[in-house]
Order: C-alpha cells, then structure tokens, then sequence
C-alpha cells in the first residue's frame, strides 16, 4: 500500500525532533536507497539498533543531517529511531 501525501499542513508544523528544523518530504531516491540498505542488513537507528521493520516513505531536516521513516502514513519523529544521512 502507498502512503498518502504529507499534507502541508502537517509539514508546516513539526519540526525534527534532532535540529528543530523544518521537515519536508525526503526524495524517492533517497527513500529507495534507505530500503536498500535496509533490505541488506544494513541501516541502522540514531542509537545503533539495526532496522528490521519497512517504511515507503520518510521526513527529511532541511540540513539533510536526518531521515525519519513514515508507516502506514505517520511519521515516526522519535529522536533515537532517527536514521543519520551520509
């Protein structure tokens, strides 16, 4: 199933947990290569825990430091389950 558009309003009002910058929706490519690191074992949260779970989708900060995954569309702002972008 795919997830429904962010609405904008939503996204004008939370803010990265982390930064307290604003969030916008991540890019596809972004999103895919998450899920490919993901499907190989190889993604893990803020605190190191490895990701089993799936997300179609995710939240960006403006500073692309942080990616929160979006399920069954809501977002998961929890600072430690924050995936750190390289």
């Amino acid at each position: 199933m795919k997830d429904a558009p962010m609405p904008t309003w939503l996204l004008d009002l939370i803010r990265c947990p982390i930064t307290l910058e604003k969030l916008d929706v991540a890019p596809v490519e972004l999103t895919e290569r998450l899920r490919g690191e993901l499907r190989a074992g190889k993604l893990a949260n803020r605190i190191g825990a490895s990701l089993t779970g799936d997300f179609q989708s995710g939240l960006v900060n403006a500073s692309g430091t942080w990616y929160y995954p979006v399920t069954d569309d809501i977002p998961v702002l929890v600072p430690d389950e924050a995936i750190a972008i390289s």
